[in-house]
């Protein structure tokens, strides 16, 4: 086992000044100098992302109504100085901009592919989110009033905004002089 050691000292001793000479000083009786330990720069983790600013997917679709439809302006419209009229031919065009979006955004589709009027059969365990008995009585079989509707895809736009504007539906707009 010396004899290892020994191998180990001369080939150390061979290549690295510092340790020939902390093994002389060894030798001699001496106690060599703790050679100070390099301290390696704390390595620093690849830079953390910022964690994306989250945004509520229902005030993302707001804005998208409004950025597409102005569907809050509409809405938030005191509608009582205006005639049926007026009121339809405003509400029209943003309506129709409205279901544009929704079905891009969306993809709504009717839940059941049938007219309304026609006569629909409902199994017995029918999901009560999926049909809905309206009127009294019971049965497996009965008229359809609405189709429903389903969403197909969600593919709403993603929020790159500040923490602070994450809830902005709409900016204020202002006209230079």
């Amino acid at each position: 086992m010396s004899l290892g050691i020994a191998l180990k000292a001369f080939f150390a001793a061979l290549g690295n000044k510092e340790k020939a000479t902390q093994i002389n000083l060894i030798l001699r009786g001496q106690q060599p100098s703790v050679p100070a330990i390099e301290e390696k720069p704390a390595e620093t983790p690849a830079a953390k992302q910022p964690e994306p600013v989250r945004r509520d997917p229902a005030v993302t679709l707001l804005a998208t109504l409004q950025r597409e439809a102005r569907l809050v302006d509409l809405i938030q419209e005191d509608l009582s100085q205006y005639s049926d009229a007026q009121v339809g031919a405003a509400a029209r065009p943003c309506l129709q901009q409205c279901g544009g979006v929704l079905q891009r955004v969306m993809g709504l589709k009717p839940l059941l592919d049938a007219a309304e009027g026609a006569m629909v059969d409902v199994a017995a365990d029918a999901s009560p989110t999926r049909y809905q008995w309206i009127g009294e009585g019971t049965g497996t079989s009965g008229k359809l009033v609405h189709h429903g509707w389903e969403v197909s895809k969600v593919e709403l736009p993603t929020w790159t905004g500040d923490a602070a504007d994450a809830n902005i539906v709409a900016a204020v707009q202002v006209q230079a002089p």
